[in-house]
């Protein structure tokens, strides 16, 4: 199924366009999800004709593929600016600011973040965000080598810790009974963080 979209808008008035059949899109998502969305209730809630909408997305599995990408976009890019502003001369506020940012900056309601995660594995496009922000963790925790255990691979590290927080955020904004209040989540990440961190895997 092709989930690339036809054509990108470069106009004013195509940009305009655009941003209102994607809102259009979440709208209907939230409220009727997936598989009760069709292109055509996304044209009318756009308020545009049905070959207007077809000019940009072939179907809606495009749509919502544009939709992942834009929050995931968004996502990325308040990840990005949070961790570059916040202090991190040591590996402890590193790992202080990589709590707060996962538990702080997520772009979206719990509603929509829920659409999100049950279509974003359904159109392919849920390892593209996770890679970017394991990147940018990576980035950061080799700014601090000498504070890591000697035999961490930062790579690898990153790459647990963007599961770590992507998964505890999400309980937290689910909601989910077996969960924490997000301010304890985040007290606890960092624990289990910097002794994963700093600790050398025993032998034996």
């Amino acid at each position: 199924m092709d989930v690339k979209p036809r054509k990108i808008p470069r106009q004013s008035r195509a940009q305009a366009t655009g941003r209102a059949i994607i809102e259009a899109t979440v709208q209907i998502l939230v409220q009727a999800g997936f598989e009760r969305m069709t292109t055509a209730l996304v044209a009318q809630r756009a308020g545009v004709s049905i070959g207007s909408l077809y000019q940009y997305y072939p179907n809606k599995q495009a749509l919502a593929a544009a939709v992942v990408d834009h929050y995931g976009e968004v996502f990325a890019a308040r990840f990005a600016q949070a961790i570059d502003e916040a202090p991190g001369d040591t590996l402890a506020r590193t790992v202080d600011a990589l709590a707060a940012t996962a538990f702080r900056n997520h772009p979206h309601d719990p509603r929509l973040h829920r659409v999100l995660i049950e279509i974003a594995p359904r159109i392919g496009h849920s390892k593209t965000l996770s890679a970017r922000i394991a990147a940018l963790i990576e980035a950061r925790l080799r700014r601090h080598a000498d504070e890591l255990a000697g035999d961490l691979n930062p790579d690898e590290a990153a790459v647990m810790l963007e599961v770590l927080l992507e998964n505890a955020a999400h309980r937290a904004l689910e909601q989910h009974p077996a969960s924490l209040p997000p301010e304890r989540l985040a007290d606890q990440c960092r624990r289990m963080i910097m002794a994963y961190l700093t600790c050398p895997q025993s032998g034996g």
